[in-house]
């Protein structure tokens, strides 16, 4: 089975948009299975269509909790604190978004009233559609250790492309460059960087590709909203240029593709002679080709 892994650097540049359609035309040809790891706001399934099947809570991030049964009161819990999770002026209050989990006041904890124990922080969705399951991973608000649920996202979506004998798993990343986009680019064996034709997009692509480099995956550069500022897409050409990238395609700036997310479907589906579809199923025949299927 293959990973392919979707990564932008800079958010907002049509990375889920083109995910979906790239999912949607392979699995007309290959068993697909598809993962959003983008925890933090997932809606690759919205941009599909795809039904709700399970659900599931789980637990990646830990918090402080007080047992007042045991509890002195003496409140050097909260003077050990640095995150000022801890507040009251007679019995210590535990907050939970400000809790880091250190384990600090469990240790300084005279009476052994303290533990550190795991929570809820999040779950896992899985979706289909008619030729595609979406592993969907979902952070709830406030709340840390997203790369830890990519991770089980990633590992739930390897489970289901088992079970169905796929042999793509597609995985729409996180933008940004921190421990979320680590955790998804981990075991991949491709990458396609979604990048857009304006200076902060091309240096936000410089950002994520150095991080791929640490793990030795082949990359290629997909040009979205490719007429949007002419200068622009010339200084990614020579980015990659000078960087030994190849550009994979240039995906033209479209209204259909607004329409089809109106729509909750891929825009190669919705309105397949649209421009950026015929740019789309472009591109899928190139990353055929580059991941050799």
């Amino acid at each position: 089975m293959k990973e392919i892994v979707v990564l932008s650097g800079k958010g907002g540049v049509g990375k889920s948009v083109l995910t979906a359609s790239l999912g949607w035309l392979l699995g007309g040809k290959h068993r697909v299975t598809l993962a959003d790891t983008d925890v933090d706001a997932p809606n690759l399934h919205l941009t599909l269509g795809a039904e709700l099947q399970t659900s599931r809570e789980i637990k990646t991030s830990e918090k402080a909790l007080i047992d007042y049964e045991k509890c002195l009161r003496c409140l050097q819990c909260q003077e050990v604190c640095r995150f000022s999770a801890i507040i009251g002026t007679e019995s210590p209050l535990v907050v939970p978004y400000s809790c880091e989990g250190c384990g600090a006041c469990a240790i300084i904890c005279p009476a052994q009233a303290i533990i550190i124990d795991k929570v809820v922080n999040g779950r896992i969705n899985v979706f289909s559609t008619k030729r595609l399951v979406v592993v969907a991973g979902e952070l709830h608000i406030g709340e840390s250790s997203s790369g830890l649920l990519v991770d089980m996202v990633k590992e739930t979506a390897r489970k289901k492309a088992e079970q169905t004998g796929a042999e793509i798993l597609l995985i729409d990343g996180p933008p940004g460059i921190g421990c979320p986009v680590i955790a998804a680019v981990r075991g991949a064996n491709y990458v396609m960087a979604v990048t857009e034709p304006t200076p902060a997009a091309l240096h936000d692509l410089d950002r994520v590709i150095q991080v791929i480099r640490h793990f030795h995956v082949p990359v290629g550069i997909v040009i979205n909203r490719a007429g949007l500022h002419d200068a622009s897409k010339n200084a990614i050409y020579r980015y990659a240029e000078e960087n030994n990238h190849s550009i994979l395609a240039e995906i033209p700036k479209d209204r259909m593709v607004t329409q089809a997310i109106v729509d909750g479907r891929p825009v190669v589906a919705a309105y397949p002679d649209a421009p950026s579809a015929k740019a789309i199923r472009r591109l899928t025949e190139r990353v055929r080709e580059e991941i050799m299927l």
